[in-house]
């Protein structure tokens, strides 16, 4: 993937300004941003607002993956020697450790629908 000679950072070929000289090689965060093209220009630039909404799926996606390490070190430091607690938690934490990779999958169709719904609609210029 190329990276923008502004900000350094990699994206695919799309999220790139089309052109030569000054405008070549650059995002258009950064091209939005020093003035070589406007907002109206580049219909991939991504708001503020939609920029949030599509971090709020990822993070909606991957959540589980975060929350389980926790739960399992929250067991093991403190509920594994509480008598009855104890093995009742850790029947749910089996239970859900089990239960994760089938909700992530079982999911990623309604993440991918999430993510398209809050892509903007993009065709590639020639020559990208």
């Amino acid at each position: 993937m190329p990276a923008c000679r502004h900000c350094g950072s990699t994206y695919p070929r799309e999220f790139f300004i089309h052109g030569i000289g000054p405008k070549a090689q650059v995002c258009v965060q950064c091209g939005v941003d020093h003035g070589l093209v406007t907002k109206e220009e580049v219909p991939v630039l991504f708001e503020k607002d939609m920029a949030s909404a599509r971090f709020s799926a990822v993070a909606r996606r991957y959540s589980i993956f975060l929350y389980l390490p926790f739960l399992w070190m929250l067991w093991g430091a403190t509920l594994s020697d509480v008598e009855p607690w104890g093995l009742f938690f850790l029947g749910l934490l089996l239970l859900l450790t089990l239960a994760a990779p089938v909700i992530f999958i079982y999911r990623g169709g309604r993440y991918s629908g999430d993510m398209a719904r809050l892509s903007p609609a993009y065709d590639r210029p020639k020559g990208h």
